[in-house]
């Protein structure tokens, strides 16, 4: 019973964990209300979450702050484009015949699919904003059997929260989402890594350390 109270029995890591995957939301939330850093804020969830509340490395608050200042420039081109991207098929959509709605419905979904991976693909590899689509668009092909589910569990977390559940439940759903989010979502990113044996040789790594093996 005694094991069960320490900092490292699991009543106490619960509450440690779901505080800082509170901190790590309301930190999300913060920095997307600037619209253009939406996608540098998202690509810093996901990081701090996998990082320091799953993989315990750092502090949540220091980690997405650091991910912040280096993925700022390319996740706010991101979000432009994104943005632009959909307004474009919007308005498109909306001028156009049945059967060519038919089509943008289609480019639309591809373009979600592709927005799952995007900034988890940011967050871990050093690549050119080309370089990030179209390794997020092949991912989200060979993996479809995570897109999917990513998708629709998204949609209903968001259904849920904004008709059902209470509205502080916002401070927490989201980072409980990104954390089991990431048990699938790392299987898919380290198909597209070195070996660690490897990585540790060439320096190929992002990060000296490589917890991202663990």
């Amino acid at each position: 019973m005694k094991g069960i109270l320490t900092f490292e029995g699991p009543v106490i890591q619960f509450f440690h964990k779901t505080g800082e995957l509170i901190i790590a939301t309301i930190l999300f939330w913060l920095f997307c209300i600037p619209v253009v850093t939406i996608g540098a804020s998202a690509t810093s969830f996901y990081y701090a979450v996998i990082k320091s509340v799953r993989r315990e490395r750092g502090y949540v608050t220091s980690e997405f702050m650091r991910s912040i200042k280096r993925t700022l420039g390319k996740g706010s081109l991101l979000t432009v484009g994104a943005i632009i991207w959909f307004f474009v098929l919007w308005i498109g959509r909306q001028q156009s015949s049945r059967h060519m709605a038919l089509v943008y419905n289609v480019l639309m979904l591809v373009s979600i699919c592709i927005l799952v991976y995007i900034f988890p693909v940011l967050s871990r590899f050093e690549l050119k904003l080309t370089g990030i689509i179209k390794l997020s668009f092949v991912m989200s092909i060979r993996y479809f059997y995570y897109t999917i589910p990513i998708i629709a569990g998204t949609v209903l977390l968001a259904w849920l929260q904004f008709f059902i559940l209470p509205m502080p439940c916002i401070l927490v759903l989201p980072g409980v989402w990104c954390y089991g989010i990431t048990f699938v979502m790392e299987r898919a990113l380290l198909g597209y890594m070195p070996a660690k044996e490897e990585a540790k040789k060439n320096s190929q790594s992002v990060e000296t350390d490589a917890w991202y093996y663990e």
